[in-house]
């Protein structure tokens, strides 16, 4: 899977200019802004054909009876794929962060994840202008970077006190983490995304990333923290999370240990 995730990288950056934003209907949540709204709708007739060649290489892989398919777009292949809920989710974004795509920059991605029975099993991340791929293999989190393999491991050093959050995170818990001094970055303006958010938690720029009814295909990136030595993905009551078949994930929240029992008693003010 790898290696097609190179080719299809390579395909998509040959194409980005010039590409149409063709859109497409989706579902319109009361606190999504402008930015968020434009995000959503962002589609391009590459994010179709990106996923039909990664289905086909699944399918080739798999007995796609036997998987579930939790995929951003509506394609053909699909069909070839169990309707109904199984122990294994094959979760896809074929090229997540559209808008930024069409935009030129360069932080768009191609994403594939596998969950069975609640547990992320594999995660797939490729930005190919980048030319960064961050996976999981053998239980550790791997980031190659051209021909350069960096094993991860939890940063040295954080900021515990810097919080990135999405824009559906409820008022009151965005109170209550100001008035116990924490300082919040929001994807409101669009300035620092979803991935490069947990990448900055990666690196201990961001103590923890709170997000509010994500998409589990836009947070794989997120599941690498999990894996990570010191790392968790949990609910907003602390507890670890148990992966969806799919979806949305009411509230999850990344980072590292010792976890912020301040920022904790924060997100219960729901």
């Amino acid at each position: 899977m790898q290696v097609v995730m190179y080719v299809l990288g390579e395909f998509v950056i040959e194409h980005q200019r010039g590409v149409k934003n063709i859109q497409k209907e989706v579902e319109h949540l009361p606190n999504d802004n402008d930015f968020a709204r434009q995000q959503r709708i962002a589609k391009t007739i590459l994010d179709e054909k990106v996923q039909e060649r990664l289905l086909q290489v699944a399918a080739e892989c798999f007995d796609p009876s036997k998987i579930y398919l939790d995929a951003e777009e509506e394609t053909a292949m699909q069909n070839v794929f169990s309707s109904t809920p199984k122990p294994l989710v094959l979760v896809i974004d074929p090229i997540d962060g559209t808008l930024r795509y069409l935009l030129g920059e360069d932080g768009f991605s191609i994403c594939v994840g596998l969950i069975e029975n609640g547990a992320i099993t594999a995660s797939l991340v490729y930005f190919p202008s980048r030319k960064e791929f961050y996976f999981i293999k053998n239980g550790y989190v791997y980031c190659k970077q051209g021909n350069k393999l960096l094993k991860l491991s939890a940063p040295k050093e954080k900021d515990d006190l810097s919080i990135y959050m999405n824009s559906r995170v409820v008022g009151r818990v965005v109170s209550n983490l100001y008035r116990q001094g924490f300082k919040l970055t929001s994807d409101t303006d669009g300035l620092v995304s979803w991935p490069d958010a947990l990448i900055k938690c990666i690196k201990g720029e961001y103590g923890a990333c709170i997000f509010h009814t994500p998409q589990v295909r836009d947070i794989l990136l997120g599941t690498m923290i999990s894996k990570m030595a010191g790392g968790y993905a949990c609910d907003w009551q602390g507890d670890p999370i148990i992966w969806p078949s799919g979806g949305r994930i009411p509230r999850i929240v990344f980072g590292f240990n010792p976890k912020s029992l301040d920022m904790f008693s924060c997100l219960q003010d729901i």
